[in-house]
């Protein structure tokens, strides 16, 4: 297990929404329930938007935020929707360094992915993901993006203080905030933060 979904595990208790779960879900015990844009074949399964969730106050004791606010146009009210269906919100935030090769906006970012799927051969973000053997039995679903909807390219480069303000502009306490190495990609070593987080 990765570096990343160690402390993902090591940081939740009690009832865990798992929001932006993809593929293959994090196992935070079988009550857990797994949240995605995308349409997935999982126990449990709620399709919802993360900045916008269908849950009541406080209706669990961990929000996972994985590896999912990189993806996001407004990773404040992302946090801000964890830390409302939570008492604790843990995240763990891959540090994107490669998007000032593709453009400057979400439309840039979306066209140069749909692009880079159209040249392997693949009508759609879908039938890409059917392709692949982890995926293919478990997607239903995929919401096609948009500038104003880029789920599936990273759109975010943080850095700790841009980072710290998103959290501070969510209203959510830091308890854990670090930067670990998670690999290496590209011959580059790459880096995560944790965030473990209350209201």
């Amino acid at each position: 297990m990765s570096k990343r979904l160690q402390y993902q595990k090591q940081f939740s208790e009690g009832r865990v929404v798992n929001i932006g779960c993809g593929e293959v879900p994090v196992d935070f015990g079988p009550d857990t329930v797994q949240v995605d844009m995308d349409v997935w074949n999982h126990k449990n399964f709620v399709q919802a938007d993360a900045h916008n969730l269908p849950f009541k106050d406080d209706e669990f004791d961990t929000a996972v935020l994985g590896d999912i606010l990189e993806h996001s146009a407004n990773p404040a009210q992302m946090l801000r929707e964890a830390g409302r269906v939570a008492k604790r919100v843990v995240a763990t935030i891959y540090e994107e360094w490669r998007l000032g090769e593709y453009g400057t906006t979400n439309k840039d970012f979306v066209d140069h992915m749909n692009n880079g799927i159209k040249e392997m051969g693949f009508d759609s973000h879908y039938d890409y993901l059917k392709s692949l053997p982890v995926h293919k039995d478990c997607i239903i679903e995929v919401v096609p993006d948009d500038h104003k909807n880029p789920h599936h390219p990273h759109i975010q480069m943080f850095t700790d203080e841009s980072l710290k303000k998103f959290i501070d502009d969510s209203g959510l306490k830091i308890i854990i905030f670090m930067k670990f190495q998670e690999g290496v990609h590209e011959g580059r070593n790459t880096y995560n933060w944790l965030l473990v987080a209350h209201k």
